[in-house]
C-alpha cells in the first residue's frame, strides 16, 4: 500500500491505463481510460413535421384579422397573422399590437396568460378568437 503512496497519482494513473482490461488488477484501479467506449444506439425517435394551421378570419370594426400558426407536434414554432392597415391609424396601433401578441403567445406557448394590448383591444380580441380556433384545430390544449 505504501508503494503507491510514493509513487503518486500520476503513476497511479499510468498503470490503470496498462492494465489488462478485464482484470480485477484494472477494476480496482479503476481503469475506464483504457476502456473503449461502447456507443449505445439511440432509438429513432419520429419527429412530427412542422405544419400550418390557419385560424378563421375574424371581423372586427376596422377589418379581420387571421391567425396562423406554424406547429410541431404540441409546440408553436411561429406565428403568422393578417390585421388591418388599411387605415394610418389601425396600421400603427396594429403593427405594434401584434408582434407583442405574438411574443406573449410564443412565450407562453397558447392563450392563456395572453393580455389584450392597451389601446388595441379589438385587434387583441379578434387576434385571440383567431388563434384559439387555430390552437383547437392543431389540438393544443392552453
Amino acid at each position: 500500500m505504501r508503494t503507491f503512496t510514493r509513487i503518486g497519482i500520476a503513476a497511479l494513473a499510468t498503470t490503470a491505463a496498462i492494465a489488462p482490461q478485464g482484470t480485477a488488477f484494472a477494476a480496482a484501479l479503476g481503469a475506464t481510460a483504457a476502456t473503449p467506449a461502447v456507443k449505445k444506439a439511440k432509438p429513432k425517435v419520429k419527429v412530427a413535421a412542422p405544419r400550418t394551421i390557419t385560424g378563421p378570419s375574424v371581423d372586427m370594426r376596422w377589418g379581420p384579422v387571421q391567425v396562423q400558426l406554424v406547429v410541431q407536434g404540441s409546440r408553436i414554432l411561429d406565428i403568422k397573422s393578417s390585421y388591418p392597415i388599411e387605415r394610418a391609424r389601425s396600421a400603427y396601433i396594429n403593427d405594434q399590437a401584434v408582434p407583442m401578441l405574438k411574443s406573449q403567445v410564443l412565450k407562453v406557448q397558447g392563450i392563456r396568460g395572453v393580455y389584450a394590448i392597451s389601446g388595441a383591444t379589438m385587434t387583441s380580441e379578434a387576434y385571440g378568437q383567431s388563434l384559439q380556433a387555430a390552437l383547437n384545430t392543431a389540438g393544443i390544449k392552453s
